[in-house]
């Protein structure tokens, strides 16, 4: 028997680890899931909980249906994140990481990665998701170095892989280049100086205008529009730069824009993407100003040398004006690149890195999702992987930090490279190359970026570059389940990487959701003290709960909106669900294998069957179409409304009464439609459901078989299905004319269907409980209700003002219709349209719908009061 008292954090204790749900069936169809191997310093946070939910959900289910289910986990070294936390652990103690070997410091990240890494993945098991942890790969695992070093040679050799010297993305915390998509770009309050550069021939001098001061020791030109009448006269004279005394030419490119600013720029190839593009056009020099920490270094006046970039813009800003040649300070907003691990204002820098060459591998990346091999859910998503695609840049893959896959490049006495996949073979190659032994060879320092290993994680962890029987059976049988966010990080690597080494897209389907925001809709941070701890809601309210909820809130790319009441109702549903069990337990309702439900004859029964098996129906459909908000909300709608609001209710006295064949018959019916659900709940609400499904004395869940409803049942559904109809119809009928429960109404039919009075007749009983009113024939003062080709009559004379309701019925139906135009008009307007979120749109959308159903039921009783 089920405790009274329903404790969904009990099942966090019981089974807070399901290992037998992990394990694959050998002869089922292949099925892959390969969970995105968080960070090993991360721990779960809400996004983390929605997707490891919906993957959880898939693998239950797909499990269920037979199919062999490989659920993949892993974890990420996450070079840079892994990196700066040790870095701080180890400055805590009084060491700096400069003051350690390379090996030295190395082995302090590993050793923090076996004390403290991994945690999420224990927490991952609170929340129930039952990956295969004994296949748990690490991406800097034995295998997965192998594989990565391969990954490298062979794209070097191909000609994808290429080292050079450019202009870069410079992080100054982290002391390393990062790619384009590690950039985040903010608005901030700024200035714009007007700057006055002499002429050299001593005629006047030109104004340009900067934001950056301080990096005008690098300057080697001024740049004018050809077209701008004001400096034309101007072009191929010499100016010489202040404080730096250097004479350097204005030059005519069209980069100048004539609007902005005074129309003349200056230009320092080496700190700024564009001027580095308008010295290649004019074949500038390129003057580096700064140090790896963004420090101006010797190549300055000794009076700004090592002084922090923003310090000596100050210096700079002083020096110039106490010269005079400063004409105008603006203040501005201006847009500046932000590194999103670090956090500080990143610096264009020319250095040399290595790059793989992005727009070779995307061409059949992209033509893998044109022809339909990889399909995003939901479609619209391609067009932000196509357009990212059609205008990648090459990628920088390299890394000046030392935890992570270090590059498989070695360089001889003269600098020629040698790429291997380890020193052995490189010292080969040297030998070969120089016509002797013994050269010293020095390795490559950089590390390759984390991107790079996770890109190949759909083979990698199947055994590649092996042949294994896991390549054959997995690989390209897999769905992806991930947020829009990552789309570039990682799904477009995924694809790139996997069709380039396998010849074979590594996936079939990408389903993408949303994000998870506060109940506001904003984006949870720990500043605006919004963040929702998925484990605090576990402890609160049951894994079961949160993965209940999160799962009827996910809609394909629709981002969530969260708060601990929706959680509570989650949980407050399968408290109901647990006492309707526990009633059912208490009255006979015990699970027999020998029960045949299609040997039911009590319309009831039949009716609850019949509704369980649309349920099913409706429930495969959905989840194979990835719509577990629709799948959650077709099991909710059976359990909660079908099975506990309408079939218990009508079932209750006969269970209550004396045992008959009728009372076992129903019993029956109820412990079969419990175990149904407890099969269905499974994937969503696994706890509670093996709990349930261990109760019924079944310990093997099953997914159900489809229901088989025979033709004669078709007329017993109907009558039950009338029977709902007259009581759903009294009781809105109570509610709009303000009737109370307690006060007993009359009802009689007029053009009923053969045997539906009679029916009526019989469930007396039930109207009478449910609905508070009494079969019988009175005349004048009714509402009339169109119901299945019957009309109800509703003897509500004596109960109301007649007059009175007519005229606040009619008020109200009014208000609602003008809420109705409102939202209507905003769906009609474009600007409306364009600005308005999908959320927005779809919640505007839903509301006219709900508007148009109290707008209609407002007139069906007023049109019965006015007869």
């Amino acid at each position: 028997m089920l405790e009274k008292i329903f404790d969904p954090q009990s099942f966090g204790q019981k089974f807070s680890f399901d290992a037998e749900a992990a394990v694959r069936r050998s002869g089922g169809e292949p099925f892959m899931i390969l969970l995105p191997p968080p960070n090993v310093t991360g721990s779960l946070h809400i996004g983390h909980a929605l997707c490891y939910t919906l993957q959880d959900v898939l693998a239950r289910y797909k499990r269920l249906r037979g199919c062999d289910v490989l659920f993949q986990p892993g974890l990420d070294h996450a070079g840079i994140v892994t990196q700066l936390l040790v870095e701080k652990q180890l400055q805590e103690q009084g060491v700096e990481r400069k003051n350690l070997a390379r090996e030295e410091f190395l082995n302090e990240v590993w050793r923090w990665k076996e004390n403290s890494g991994g945690l999420i993945l224990e927490q991952m098991k609170v929340l129930g998701v039952s990956c295969d942890f004994s296949r748990l790969r690490f991406t800097m695992d034995d295998g997965g170095r192998r594989a990565v070093t391969k990954m490298f040679v062979g794209l070097f050799r191909d000609g994808l892989i290429y080292r050079e010297k450019k202009m870069v993305n410079w992080d100054p915390r982290i002391g390393s280049a990062i790619s384009d998509l590690e950039v985040v770009e903010k608005e901030v309050e700024g200035h714009l100086w007007r700057l006055k550069y002499p002429l050299e021939d001593g005629s006047g001098s030109i104004t340009v205008a900067t934001t950056r001061p301080e990096t005008m020791f690098g300057d080697v030109a001024v740049a004018v529009n050809p077209n701008d009448v004001r400096y034309r006269r101007l072009v191929g004279k010499n100016v010489v730069v202040p404080l730096a005394g250097r004479v350097v030419p204005i030059i005519a490119d069209e980069y100048a824009d004539m609007e902005k600013g005074t129309g003349a720029v200056k230009i320092t190839p080496a700190h700024d993407f564009n001027d580095f593009d308008v010295g290649q056009r004019h074949s500038l020099p390129i003057i580096d100003v700064m140090d790896g920490l963004c420090r101006l270094n010797d190549a300055v006046p000794e009076a700004f040398r090592w002084m922090d970039r923003f310090e000596a813009r100050k210096k700079v800003v002083e020096t110039l004006e106490n010269a005079g040649l400063v004409e105008k300070v603006e203040a501005i907003k201006q847009t500046i690149p932000f590194g999103d691990r670090s956090g500080v204002v990143l610096e264009p820098k020319i250095t040399y890195q290595w790059f793989v060459d992005a727009k070779k591998l995307s061409i059949p990346a992209i033509e893998a999702v044109q022809d339909g091999r990889v399909k995003f859910i939901p479609k619209h998503w391609e067009n932000l992987y196509f357009e990212w695609l059609n205008n990648i840049r090459p990628w920088c893959i390299s890394r000046q930090i030392w935890w992570g896959h270090r590059i498989p490049a070695w360089y001889g006495p003269d600098g020629h490279i040698f790429v291997e996949e380890n020193s052995e073979n490189a010292q080969k190659a040297a030998a070969e190359f120089y016509g002797t032994d013994g050269m010293t060879l020095v390795q490559d320092e950089d590390v390759l970026d984390t991107w790079f290993s996770s890109g190949m994680w759909p083979f990698v962890t199947l055994g590649w570059p092996d042949e294994t029987p896991d390549m054959a059976r997995y690989y390209s049988k897999c769905i992806i389940v991930t947020g829009f966010d990552i789309i570039f990080f990682w799904v477009a690597r995924m694809i790139m990487m996997g069709v380039h080494a396998n010849g074979a897209v590594p996936f079939s389907h990408i389903y993408i959701h949303g994000l998870v925001r506060d109940e506001k809709g904003q984006k949870m941070s720990k500043s605006k003290k919004n963040v929702i701890d998925p484990l605090e809601l576990c402890r609160q309210y049951g894994a079961d709960a949160v993965r209940y909820t999160i799962a009827s809130m996910a809609s394909p790319g629709r981002n969530i909106k969260m708060n601990s009441r929706l959680v509570e109702g989650g949980r407050n549903f399968l408290t109901k669900l647990w006492n309707v069990v526990r009633f059912a337990q208490m009255h006979r309702c015990v699970f027999d294998p020998r029960f045949d439900v299609g040997s039911v004859t009590s319309p009831i029964a039949r009716w609850i069957v019949s509704s369980v098996g649309k349920m099913l129906e409706d429930l495969e459909q959905s989840i194979e179409n990835y719509r577990f908000d629709e799948a959650v909300r077709h099991v909710h709608r059976c359990i909660w409304n079908s099975f506990c609001d309408w079939y218990m209710e009508f079932i209750k006295p006969i269970l209550q009464g004396p045992p008959s064949a009728e009372s076992r018959e129903l019993a029956n019916t109820s412990a079969w439609a419990i175990l149904q659900f407890t099969r269905v709940l499974y994937p969503i609400a696994p706890f509670i459901a093996k709990e349930l499904s261990l109760e019924l004395g079944v310990e093997d869940i099953q997914w159900p078989d489809q229901v088989k409803i025979s033709d004669d049942w078709e007329e017993s559904i109907g009558t039950v299905e009338f029977l709902k109809n007259v009581i759903a119809s009294v009781r809105s009928t109570r509610q709009y004319l303000q009737i109370p429960v307690g006060e007993r109404l009359s009802i009689w039919l007029e053009a009923a269907g053969p045997g539906r009075q009679e029916f009526l007749e019989r469930h007396g009983e039930i109207l009478r409980r449910m609905a508070g009113v009494v079969v019988e024939n009175t005349t004048g003062g009714d509402v009339a209700i169109a119901i299945d080709g019957a009309v109800l009559h509703i003897g509500v004379g004596g109960k109301i003002n007649v007059g009175e309701e007519r005229k606040r019925l009619t008020a109200e139906s009014s208000e609602l219709a003008k809420f109705r135009r409102e939202a209507a008009a905003r769906l009609e307007n474009d600007d409306f349209l364009r600005k308005a979120s999908e959320e927005v749109i779809l919640e505007h959308r839903e509301r006219i719908v709900h508007l148009d159903e109290k707008i209609e039921n407002i007139g069906r009783i007023l049109r019965s009061l006015e007869d």
